[in-house]
Parts: C-alpha cells; structure tokens; sequence
C-alpha cells in the first residue's frame, strides 16, 4: 500500500535541503545503484550483493520497503493510518514504530521521500495508538499493556534524533525531542534489576546512556552506571552466560539451574551492555562483556544459525534468532576488534537471516516460505534497527577473512553446568544434549529437558534434527504466530506413548538423569526418566520409564530407546525422529529398515534394527514455528522392555 496518498509530496531536492547532512546524503546514495533501487527481487543473497553494497545494507533497505508496502495510509481510517498491518499475525504491532531509525537511516542513504514519510506516518500512529500520558509506550493496542517497551522505543527514537534530526523539519524534530524526555523521565522511575526479565535493565544502561547524551542530561549517565554494574552480577559462573530471563531471577531451578535465554542474550542484553560499554568508555562492563560474548558465541552454529534448543524462552526461537528482539550485530560488530571471531559471528548470522528473507521480509525460521506460512512484520522493524546501528559504527562491517568459529571444530565435549547442556563436536556431527529443568512459574509447555537430543548438526548436509516447544503455546499472544491448516508436530526426538486422551514423551521429565561421558573419539549421553504429558503429567495408570543413549561418532549418530510397559497396554508406544527435511528434498523408503533423504551436499541415512523396521513415511512433511524447519516424522514402533536402535550416517556428494 503506497503511503504517498496521506502526506504532502516531498521530493528528493527537499529532502536534501532539509538534511544539514545534504551532500553526504547524496554522495551515499551511490551505495545503492539505480539498478538496486528499483530491485524487486523476491530474497536478498549474500552472493547476489554488487560490489561496494554491504548485505547489511541491502538487508535494511529490503526490510524497510516490505515495511512500506504493508503501511495504511488510508485518510478515511485515522485510527489506523501509519501502522503496519502484519500479513502473519492480521493486526498492528505496537511496536512497529521502533522503525523510524532504519527508516530515517534509508531516507539519508538514498535520499528518497518515501522513507521519511513512512518514518512520520508510523511515528503518528503510535502516539495516537500506544501512547500514555505517564511517558510510556505500551506493547500492543489492547492485547498487552506491559510498558516496559518504552525502553527500546525511546533507543530508536534517541538514535534517529542523533544521527538524523537533521531530516526533520524544526517543529517535527522538537516534538520527537520533547516525547523522547518524557519517555526517559518514566523510564527514570520504572526500570530496575527485577523489571521485566535481565534483558530490560540491561537495555537500558545504553537507553540512560544514549538519552544522556541526545537530552543533555548527565543524570541520566549516572542512572546508566549504576545499572550496568548492577548486571554484571547476573553473569553466571563458571561459564559467562547471563541470566534472569525468567522469575524470580536470581532463582534456582530445583536441580540447580539458572533462568537463561540465549536468544534473549545475543539479541538483547549483550549487544545492550556491549552498545553502553562503548558510548561509555567503561572499561569494567567492556571487559565482562567480551568474556560474556565468547562463551555465547559457544552456542553458534557453523551455518549462522542461534543454537536456543534449550533456552527458557525458546518458545520465540527462530532459527536466526529469537522472534521480537533486536539481533545480535551491534555487540558482535562494535566489539570485533578485541576478538576477530565476533565479526564471523554476525556476517554468519546476517547471511543466514537473508537467507530467510523473501518479498522484502524476514521469515520467522528457514522453512516458514517453503511451508506457506507468512512472516510477522515484527522481525523487520526489530532487526532492522540492529542492522542500522551496525551502519552508523562501521562502514565496512563484513569480514576481510573468514574465521574458525569454536563449534567448526570437532572438539569433543564442552559442558555448561548453569543450564544443564551439553555440546558434543565429533568428526563432522555437533549435538546439543539437555537436562535444562528451569520452569516459569504458571507455564506448563515451553523447552524441552529430559536428556533430549535437542539439536543434531552435520558439517555439510546441515540441521538434522531440532527441538521445539513440548507442545505449542502462545505464551507471547501478540508476538507469537498461530500455525496454518497443515500437519504440524513437536520436532524433538523422543519416545512416546499415545492414547486417546494424551500424549506422553521423554521430552518433559525434569527429573530425568542425565549421564555424560567423554571417550576419545565419541561421546556417550545416558538419559532415563518418566513418560510425562507436557504439562509434566505421568500416566494415569502407573510410571512409564524410558531410558535413551545417544553416541556420537566421527562416522555416525547411534540412538538407542527403550521403555518399560504401561500397566495396561491402552495406546501405542513409539520412538519419533522428525528428520529436518524440507518438502523439495528426495526421500526414498527402500525397505522397511533404511530411509535415504536427499540434501544438497550428500544424502542422510537413517536405519534401525527394530523387528517391524520404520512406518510407512506420511506423504507431507510436518512442521513447527519453533524454530522453523519441515520434517519428514520417522516412527519406529515399539514394544515394552525391547530396546530399538536407530543411527544416522552421512553419504556425501563427491
């Protein structure tokens, strides 16, 4: 939807005029040729980018116009001119006005109107829509009121303001200024330690920061001090994760585990401290930061994508990320001169989120197109911002040189006690293992634990196998998405015993034990527990056990599972693999013990050794939002006190 019919025609030649900045706007446009502009191609690639023409700025530029296409600017509806009504979720962010500082940074890059326009139409209706007479902004219209949002809308609004105040006219910038100072003044009284989870008050050592500075306020640096030193004590031991994505925070998991998100960390709170530490010049938070980043970076994998298989709110995991916030690259951009592996870490991850991206907008996971589900316009505007503070810092943010990141390397076994996890790298095959037992107080469904197999990896044919959700729940109504009339499933490997009324898996035991071993060239896991519903409900008529051995090797991934038998035998007893497979890959069932799946590097092949072999494979693949793959769901039946062998080997492509 054009938004040219609302506002008063601006043309190029006035947009500079009113740009103080007018020369250099113009001298960069050249950063996008006439060819690039015009561009409607369907996805941005990392192997398509023209010389000179970062993907960091052909990802913004694709994302602001997928914003602007879905912008009303219809006069004779008011209440709604300006939004950006999302095609996945049918409604209006709240937050959508967080997109006035990529949209700003476009309308100076390029020197096009419709950037501005789109950046004051959107600025509008959030301060007819979400605005509050206390100085807050609040998530959503009428779905949730938490204003703790204020925080990352006033960062946008103070980073437009500094970098590109110059594009507005007087009257238009004092009112942006002036709400800017109510904004903090409540942020002043509201934000602490415990408001929100550990990635607010992070966040808002750079917000007190950056306002100080826009406002000329030195209060507010001393606010911003305070905070940030305050959360350096949220930094686990031994291994450097932060935690407090969950309440209370400073609690402790029955068997002793901290609430920790990773994709709430590399998102949100890290590149928060690391964005602080750098306006700052405070050499204490920079130093805990960096050691922060290196233990987080542990959990990337080699294609780019966040390894959250095991997170407490995983259920907003993306592949790339996580769903609503901010993105990982200021931290891992701003700070890669203390460590050349930081700026791998984000030219992976922005690779991968181009490869998600497709009609100027990113998808919420990497198989979200292919299956025909819609993407929620809330990861542009957020992660656009991320990238527009990556443009502001640094010119040139692509690597000279790629480098080894930790998980490229077959190191064995690396242990992360605060969180129950485990991360094996042998040979080619990199796995995730997890007791991970933390629960939010009145949540029943979210990650998996149980001594599951939460993530498989292989060097060249990629994601093999994923955790989700134990069972979908829209925890975060506004910023989750509603699945579409197609199959859809939990993705996690597991046993289970269905009847008619309920499932019961191995993936939802948070007393399960959970045995580790390290050999010379494997690793052994040993996980045994109880059959439970997701709402950690055991079978009504008597414990069902299970016991599962996953051995990785340089050669193969061995599963073994076995379960004792339900006093009566009422459902069915089953493994389940949901190998990642998207609906455009070959799959061939020759027998019923082998089943060959086609990549583009090589094949995967999946056998077992179980009397009755594998079922017949259903014809569609299943899916699930968290964190976004189709899978082929490969069932092995099972009989009480029998044990079931399955293994994975890779054939590659000569």
């Amino acid at each position: 939807m054009a938004n040219n019919r609302f506002c008063r025609e601006i043309s190029r030649r006035e947009i500079l005029r009113l740009s103080a900045a007018g020369a250099t706007a113009l001298a960069a446009r050249s950063l996008f040729p006439s060819s690039l502009l015009a561009n409607e191609d369907a996805s941005v690639s990392a192997q398509e980018a023209p010389a000179g023409v970062s993907l960091y700025a052909r990802l913004v530029k694709a994302w602001c116009d997928g914003l602007l296409e879905h912008q009303i600017a219809e006069p004779n509806d008011p209440a709604l001119v300006g939004g950006f009504l999302c095609p996945a979720c049918a409604l209006i962010h709240g937050r959508c006005s967080d997109a006035v500082y990529p949209l700003l940074h476009m309308a100076h890059a390029t020197g096009d109107a419709k950037y501005l326009q789109g950046a004051q139409l959107v600025y509008d209706w959030s301060e007819r829509q979400v605005s509050r007479s206390d100085g807050s902004w609040v998530n959503d219209v009428s779905l949730q009121d938490w204003q703790g949002i204020t925080v990352f809308r006033a960062v946008a609004i103070a980073e437009a303001l500094h970098h590109y105040g110059s594009l507005l006219d007087p009257g238009t910038r004092q009112r942006w200024t002036d709400r800017l100072a109510r904004a903090v003044k409540f942020l002043d009284g509201f934000i602490t330690i415990e408001t929100g989870n550990i990635n607010y008050p992070a966040s808002s050592t750079y917000c007190f920061a950056l306002c100080s500075q826009v406002l000329g306020e030195p209060r507010y640096l001393d606010r911003a001090r305070n905070l940030a030193h305050t959360c350096l004590d949220y930094i686990s031991r031994p291994n450097h994760l932060i935690y407090g994505e969950g309440h209370p925070i400073r609690e402790l998991s029955p068997k002793g585990f901290r609430p920790v998100d990773l994709g709430y960390n590399v998102e949100e709170s890290l590149p928060g401290l690391a964005l602080y530490a750098t306006l700052t010049a405070d050499q204490e938070v920079l130093e805990h930061t960096i050691t922060a980043m290196r233990s987080h970076m542990e959990f990337m994998l080699p294609d780019g994508g966040w390894d959250n298989s095991w997170g407490c709110r995983n259920y907003k995991w993306t592949w790339w990320g996580s769903r609503t916030s901010d993105g990982c690259h200021p931290a891992y951009i701003l700070l890669a001169k203390y460590d050349p592996r930081f700026r791998e870490i984000a030219q992976r991850n922005v690779e991968m989120m181009a490869a998600c991206t497709q009609n100027g907008l990113l998808y919420g996971g990497p198989d979200y197109f292919i299956h025909g589900d819609l993407p929620c316009l809330h990861h542009a505007f957020t992660h656009a911002k991320a990238l527009t503070t990556v443009l502001d810092h640094d010119e040139h943010p692509e690597p000279e040189a790629r480098v080894s990141l930790p998980r490229d390397e077959p190191y064995g076994l690396k242990s992360f006690p605060e969180v129950g996890t485990h991360l094996a790298a042998v040979g080619p095959w990199r796995a995730t293992v997890t007791e991970y037992d933390w629960k939010e107080p009145g949540e029943e469904d979210g990650h998996v634990t149980g001594g599951s197999l939460s993530l498989l990896f292989h060097q060249k044919l990629g994601p093999i196998l994923t955790a989700s959700m134990t069972e979908y729940e829209l925890i975060e109504a506004p910023n989750q998405q509603g699945f579409i009339d197609a199959p859809h499933m939990p993705l996690t490997p597991r046993v289970e015993y269905v009847t008619k009324a309920e499932t019961y898996t191995s993936f939802s035991d948070f007393q399960a034990v959970l045995k580790v071993t390290h050999l010379r060239n494997e690793v052994l896991f040993d996980a045994q527990g109880r059959l439970l519903s997701a709402s950690h409900v055991p079978v009504p008529t008597g414990g069902v056990r299970y016991h599962m051995i996953y051995r990785v090797t340089e050669s193969l991934v061995q599963i073994h599972a076995s379960a004792t038998a339900p006093p009566a035998l009422a459902g069915k007893l089953q493994f389940v693999l949901p190998v990642i497979s998207r609906s455009d890959e070959h799959v061939e069932q020759g027998d019923r013990a082998s089943i060959r799946v086609s990549k583009p590097k090589g094949s995967l092949i999946v056998r077992t050794s179980a009397p009755g072999g594998f079922e017949t494979l259903p014809k569609e693949r299943t899916f699930n939002l968290i964190p976004g793959f189709e899978c082929l769901p490969v069932i092995v039946p099972m009989r009480p006190g029998e044990e079931i062998h399955v293994e994975l080997e890779a054939v590659l492509t000569s």
